[in-house]
């Protein structure tokens, strides 16, 4: 059946990162020849951990890479948010029994290099899939049947179909989208993993922790069998950004903590300093396919990190895409002109909560006793209520 949808066609995919490989598994198990370019000299993940809730996982049992994934990933008990000054918890999410129960599966965390490395090799075990490093690409061109991709190293490949998963700056949302550069960034992120044994004993968690201050705050949390702690920091920046000056410092990395918790400066000792990240987003929009060419992931819909969905959104666009892709028998215009029509809303909605959350994060004063208030005052199960539109598996939760 899988070889009857594909037909042996061609699916062209540029950027190799969690999106495009999960694509390129997703096609190449219906029957597609799948080229994956990468314009890296390797497939890598530069950073350190990503949160999986229970639609990402969800959208990887689809895709059947959830048994894998469990292997590499860590089940934290809580998502904690804690007073930057006071060390006190504003709000413990609890993500037990009562968690799993109603949204299916657990909340997790995974390496992004560990979760790459079982879409590689997923990608690597079928001989449908070739994958090409150092591969630019610099000009699209819509034929009359298929698409022709040009790289910077003068080659040109053809295909039935492209799909973009390159990124921020995609050269494919470029081409169809033509909505101009993303807006300068605002924030800086400085992130990393270190090994547990640097971790003291009285300040390792298990749980998601984010420690929330005016303008800055500090996320730590296990990776694997807790073998490793995950660091990272976010502050908004005082002045304009460069996104190519991404050289760091420990005076910059440190400045916005200067009046945090004791324990914030403990952890912030052994988070290395010399490479930082800048992170934007782009306003939402639809008109993510035309004819044969589609984008998802970040090229789609870029977020920023507050609602902890950039992979989880990538993955649900695979799983989409290849729902709709079975659906139309591999007519590729329609299923990718279905999947951005279901698709473009939520992420909309997911971008838009991300806006919203950073601001509830980094507050200070009256706007922090209110939400101290608000959140002292919810049940389990109201919070639990707040996030089903995102987790849960039932569709009449998802538009509450």
């Amino acid at each position: 059946m899988a070889r009857e949808v594909g037909r042996s066609r061609k699916v062209l995919i540029v950027g190799g990162g969690i999106g495009g490989l999960a694509a390129a598994t997703g096609l190449a198990d219906l029957g597609f020849q799948v080229q994956v370019f990468e314009q890296a000299e390797d497939f890598r993940e530069v950073g350190a951990g990503i949160q999986i809730a229970p639609n990402g996982s969800r959208a990887l049992q689809q895709l059947g890479l959830l048994k894998e994934f469990d292997k590499w990933s860590w089940k934290p008990g809580a998502l904690v948010m804690r007073d930057a000054f006071e060390g006190e918890d504003i709000v413990r999410i609890g993500l037990g029994d009562e968690f799993v129960g109603r949204f299916e599966h657990p909340y997790a965390v995974i390496h992004r290099a560990d979760l790459l490395g079982l879409l590689l090799e997923a990608c690597r075990r079928n001989p449908r899939i070739d994958l090409a490093t150092n591969s630019r690409v610099e000009k699209i061109e819509e034929l009359g049947q298929g698409v022709r991709i040009r790289l910077a190293d003068g080659r040109s490949v053809d295909g039935d179909a492209l799909i973009g998963a390159d990124g921020l700056r995609s050269v494919v949302r470029s081409h169809i989208v033509n909505d101009g550069p993303p807006p300068a960034p605002k924030y800086i992120v400085y992130r990393g993993v270190v090994s547990r044994e640097q971790i003291p004993d009285d300040v390792w968690a298990p749980e998601v922790v984010m420690w929330t201050g005016p303008n800055a705050d500090f996320v730590h949390y296990p990776l694997r069998s807790g073998e490793l702690f995950n660091l990272v920091v976010t502050f908004k920046a005082d002045r304009e950004l460069d996104p190519m000056d991404i050289a760091g410092s420990r005076e910059e990395m440190t400045a916005p903590y200067a009046s945090f918790h004791p324990t914030v400066h403990r952890l912030l000792d052994l988070l290395p300093a010399d490479r930082k990240w800048m992170v934007t987003d782009r306003t939402p929009t639809r008109g993510w396919s035309r004819g044969a060419i589609a984008v998802l992931g970040d090229a789609a819909h870029p977020m920023l990190q507050y609602m902890a969905q950039g992979a989880c959104q990538a993955l649900e666009d695979v799983a989409q895409l290849v729902e709709q892709v079975r659906a139309t028998s591999g007519e590729l215009p329609s299923a990718f002109e279905q999947y951005a029509e279901k698709r473009y809303l939520r992420t909309a909605r997911v971008q838009f909560s991300a806006r919203q959350m950073i601001e509830l994060c980094q507050v200070s004063g009256l706007l922090a006793d209110l939400r101290a208030g608000y959140f002292g005052s919810r049940t389990q199960q109201q919070l639990h209520d707040g996030i089903a539109w995102l987790y849960s598996p039932h569709p009449g939760e998802r538009f509450s």
